[in-house]
C-alpha cells in the first residue's frame, strides 16, 4: 500500500525485485563480449527507470517519466542516490554558457533544468532527459502494437511481444512463492482514455451497442469486442513523453474503442486497453488460507482485441511455471464459443467453473435425455420446476441448496467419465440404475425394490423405448464442440446450484478484489493515465512492475497473518522499527561526495588497469 516516505527496507525489495527478477537482461541486455557497450549509461539508467516506477508505486505517483524523475532525486537519501547512480561522477560535458554558481548545481541545455552538473566537484545527478531517453529506447526495441509499430513485420512483432511478456512474467514470478493449490481465476478490466479517441469510432460504437451487436450472450455468438478502423491524422503537438511519430490526435496509437460492464451492470463503451489477470485462488475444498491472493500473470490488449487469444496466450505462460487445474470466471467466458476456449482449456489439463444465470437454463434433448447446464436428466424431470441459482451468492440459504441436492438426487444422471479433460467422451448412469430413485421403463423389480427403500417413483415418458437414455445401461456421449446444442462449454465437475458448485464459483471474486487494490488511487494505481507513455509495451511493462509491488505487499500481510510462507524468503523479512532520518548540512554533504567519488575513480582506475 502507498507509503507516507520509503524506508530503507522498502528501497532493498525494490532493488532486490528488479535485479533477481533478471528483467534487465531483457530491457537494456549487456553488449555481447568483445563489444564496446552502451554510451549515456543506458542499461544503469534503464535500471534506474524500473527501480524509479515501482518507487512510485510504492508512494501512490503517477508513474510518468516526470513522476520517476522525482522520486529518484527528490524522495531518496543522498547516500542512497550514490550507491544507486542516480548521483555519480561527472560524465555529461557542462554547457559553456551555463552560469556556475558554487552553491549550486550547473543546469545544461541553455540554464534549463534538465540535469545537475556540479563541474568543480566532478559529479552529476540523473536527469529528467536520461529517462526520458530510456523510455524512448524500450519503446524502439519494444513497441510491437499495429499503432505504434505499423512497419513491423508478423515475425518481428511476436518477437517483441514475447520479449515484453517474459519481462512481464519475470516481474511476476520473482513476488510469488510456490503454489500449495491450482485454481486461478480470470478476468479482465478496462484501462480507458476517456474522450480522447476519435469521435466517429465512438459514435459508431456507441451506435453498435444500442442496437445489441455487442456482448451477445447467445450460444452461437462470443463476446468479442469490436472496433472499426482508425483513419492516422497527425496533427497534434508533439510532448517529451509523446514523440510525433507516435502521436495521434494525442492519442496512444494502440488503444483502441471497446466496451465494458459498468458498475451499474449496464454496457459502456471506452477508449483504450483491457488488461486480462489471473490471480491464484485456493482449491474449492481449501480450508484456512493456504496461500496468499497473488497475481499469477496479466496482459494488456487493445480493448477490441478478441478476448480468447490474449486469455489462452496468458494461462500458457503461466502453466509454464506453474499448474492450473481450475478456471473460474465469469459470464464472458461462459458463453465463448466450445470449440475456441472450452476445448482448448480441456486440452491443456484445465477444468472450468463457469458462471450460470438464473434466467439461463436452456434444455436440449441428448439421445432420450434431457441436458441443462452440461448435466444429464432423465426424461421425466419437470426441468421448469429446478432451483436456479441465484444471481448473488448471499440470495440463497439453506432451503434453497436442499431442494437442489433434491433434484438432483431425483432426476439427475450419475458421472461414470466427465469427459472433462482430454477425454471428450462421458457416460451416465440414470437415476434408477443408480439406486436412487425407481422407474417402470427399468422394469417391476426395479420399481418394487425401490418402494421397499421408500424411494420416489418415476413414470417415464410414453416413448421411452425409443430413448437410449431409458433403455441403455449406460449413456455414452460424445459432443461436437462446434454444436451449441451439445452444450460443450457449459460441462463443469459440479452440478449447478449445489453447495460444491456455489463454494467453487465464488472463488471468482477474488479477481474482483484484486482489481479493487489495482485500481485504487491510494494504491497501485493500475488505471490508464497514471504512466502517460503511450503503446502496448509501456502499458505491459509499468503494469508488470505494478504488479509484484501488490504481490509482494498480499505476500507479506498473508504471512504476517498465518505465519505460512519460507520465513527466509527476501520479501518476508520483518522490517526493523523506523527511527525516522536526519537531514544532512552541507558539510556532511560535501564529505559524503568525496568518500563516493573516491571510491567510485578508484574503481574506474582499477578496471583501467585490467584493461590494460
Amino acid at each position: 500500500m502507498s507509503t507516507k516516505r520509503l524506508t530503507q527496507p522498502m528501497i532493498e525489495r525494490t532493488i532486490w525485485l528488479v535485479d533477481q527478477s533478471g528483467v534487465m537482461d531483457i530491457l537494456a541486455p549487456p553488449p555481447p563480449p568483445g563489444q564496446r557497450g552502451r554510451t549515456g549509461r543506458i542499461r544503469q539508467n534503464t535500471r534506474l527507470w524500473a527501480i524509479g516506477v515501482i518507487l512510485c508505486t510504492r508512494l501512490g505517483h503517477e508513474t510518468t517519466v516526470m513522476g520517476v524523475h522525482e522520486v529518484l532525486t527528490q524522495a531518496l537519501p543522498r547516500e542512497t542516490q550514490w550507491d544507486l547512480g542516480i548521483l555519480r561522477p561527472l560524465t555529461t560535458r557542462a554547457s559553456k554558457r551555463a552560469v556556475h554558481d558554487p552553491e549550486q548545481a550547473s543546469l545544461t541545455k541553455n540554464g534549463k533544468p534538465r540535469k545537475e552538473l556540479w563541474v568543480d566537484e566532478g559529479y552529476e545527478r540523473l536527469g529528467y532527459d536520461d529517462l526520458a531517453n530510456v523510455v524512448n529506447k524500450l519503446r524502439a526495441r519494444l513497441d510491437y502494437g499495429h499503432g505504434s509499430a505499423p512497419d513491423l513485420d508478423s515475425e518481428e512483432r511476436d518477437r517483441r511481444r514475447g520479449l515484453v511478456e517474459e519481462a512481464v512474467d519475470r516481474l511476476i514470478a520473482v513476488s510469488v512463492i510456490p503454489r500449495t493449490c491450482s485454481t486461478v481465476a480470470i478476468d479482465g478490466t478496462g484501462q480507458w482514455s476517456w474522450n480522447i479517441g476519435p469521435k466517429k469510432e465512438q459514435r459508431d460504437a456507441q451506435k453498435r451497442l444500442t442496437q445489441g451487436a455487442t456482448h451477445t450472450l447467445s450460444e452461437d455468438v462470443d463476446p468479442v469486442l469490436q472496433v472499426t478502423g482508425i483513419d492516422s491524422d497527425l496533427d497534434a503537438a508533439p510532448t517529451v513523453e509523446q514523440p510525433v511519430s507516435k502521436i495521434l490526435r494525442g492519442r496512444c496509437l494502440d488503444a483502441a474503442w471497446g466496451y465494458k460492464t459498468g458498475k451499474g451492470g449496464q454496457k459502456e463503451v471506452g477508449y483504450g486497453f483491457h488488461q486480462h489477470t489471473v490471480v491464484r485462488t485456493a482449491d474449492p475444498n481449501s480450508t484456512g488460507r493456504p496461500e496468499p491472493l497473488l497475481v499469477e500473470g496479466l496482459v494488456v490488449v487493445p480493448a477490441n482485441e478478441d478476448v480468447v487469444d490474449a486469455s489462452l496466450r496468458l494461462l500458457d505462460r503461466i502453466q509454464s511455471r506453474s499448474k492450473i487445474t481450475r478456471l473460474t470466471g465469469d459470464l464472458l467466458y461462459t458463453n465463448l464459443k466450445a470449440d475456441r476456449w472450452a476445448v482448448p482449456l480441456a486440452n491443456r489439463g484445465i477444468e472450468q467453473i463457469l458462471a450460470m444465470r438464473e434466467d439461463g437454463g436452456g434444455c436440449v434433448d441428448i439421445n432420450g435425455a434431457v441436458m441443462q447446464f452440461g448435466w444429464m436428466h432423465c426424461p421425466s424431470a419437470p426441468m421448469d420446476q429446478r432451483p436456479m441459482p441465484a444471481t448473488f451468492a448471499r440470495d440463497e440459504g439453506e432451503e434453497h441448496y436442499d431442494k437442489v441436492e433434491e433434484f438432483k438426487a431425483n432426476w439427475a444422471f450419475d458421472r461414470k467419465e466427465s469427459g472433462l479433460g482430454n477425454n471428450a467422451s462421458s457416460k451416465w448412469i440414470c437415476p434408477a440404475m443408480a439406486g436412487r430413485v425407481g422407474c417402470w421403463a427399468r422394469g417391476a423389480d426395479n420399481v418394487t425394490t425401490a418402494r421397499e427403500a421408500g424411494l420416489p417413483i418415476v413414470t417415464p415418458p410414453e416413448d421411452w423405448q425409443t430413448r437410449p437414455s431409458c433403455t441403455n445401461k449406460t449413456l455414452g456421449f460424445t459432443p461436437d464442440p462446434t454444436n451449441p446444442h451439445h452444450q460443450r462449454k457449459l460441462m463443469q465437475r459440479e452440478y449447478v446450484g449445489t453447495r460444491r458448485w456455489r463454494r467453487a464459483f465464488n472463488l471468482r471474486s477474488s479477481v474482483e478484489g484484486v482489481f479493487g487494490i489495482l485500481k485504487n488511487p491510494s494504491r497501485q494505481r493500475m488505471r490508464r493515465g497514471q504512466n502517460r507513455l503511450p503503446g502496448l509495451a509501456m502499458a505491459n511493462l509499468i503494469n508488470g512492475l505494478k504488479a509484484s509491488v501488490f504481490n509482494e505487499e498480499q505476500l507479506r500481510i498473508w504471512h504476517e497473518e498465518t505465519g505460512l510462507g519460507p520465513v527466509d524468503h527476501p520479501l518476508l523479512q520483518e522490517d526493523p522499527h523506523d527511527w525516522g532520518f536526519t537531514d544532512l548540512d552541507k558539510a556532511q554533504a560535501k564529505e559524503l561526495d568525496a568518500r563516493h567519488l573516491l571510491a567510485a575513480r578508484t574503481q574506474t582506475g582499477s578496471a583501467n588497469d585490467r584493461a590494460a
